[in-house]
């Protein structure tokens, strides 16, 4: 029973605090057209599917048979590939990696003024997947501009997000997906 205990704390704490702050949440008010979502929308619904999960994985820890198999398939896949890692020959390349994502992250934060959020975004992906040791460049090229895009798509027509648009030529580059995807 403890271990069932240890384990549903962290979800108890969180649904606990996603109830207090969508308690906050409700105060937000706003009078706007009705074909557009407000403010008050998001950290509701993101908060309504923090408790879901929540009290799944409460659900999941006290109805399971096994305290230690309520983890579910991936976490057994974590095991089971951490089972298979020798520390001792990815110990160096871990660390580079870890400062190369870094300096990946550091170059985003810097540079997405200049770029506009799709290219540095695009940019961003794809260092991440050649860091990832990732070697085939076409699906490389095509889920960074797929991720970007799609992240475009949800910040600007769903969210209604104002991104960076880059400067100089960037900017042309930004304005041209816009206008493409019928943002104004």
């Amino acid at each position: 029973m403890k271990a069932r205990l240890v384990r549903a704390a962290p979800y108890a704490l969180l649904l606990a605090a996603a109830g207090v702050l969508y308690g906050v949440a409700r105060r937000i008010e706003y009078i706007g057209p009705a074909e557009r979502l407000g403010p008050d929308f998001w950290p509701r619904a993101i908060l309504g599917l923090l408790a879901v999960v929540c009290v799944y994985e409460l659900a999941k820890s006290f109805l399971s048979a096994d305290a230690r198999s309520a983890g579910g398939m991936l976490q057994d896949y974590l095991d089971a590939s951490m089972e298979s890692v020798d520390p001792q020959s990815t110990a160096l390349p871990s660390v580079l990696r870890l400062a190369l994502g870094m300096s990946a992250t550091l170059a985003y934060v810097l540079l997405v003024d200049v770029l506009g959020f799709f290219l540095a975004t695009a940019a961003y992906l794809a260092a991440f997947i050649a860091l990832g040791g990732y070697r085939r460049w076409g699906v490389t090229v095509s889920c960074a501009l797929g991720g970007s895009l799609a992240m475009v798509v949800v910040f600007m027509k769903i969210v209604y997000v104002s991104l960076p648009l880059g400067a100089g030529p960037f900017r042309l580059v930004s304005v041209g997906l816009l206008a493409a995807l019928g943002v104004r």
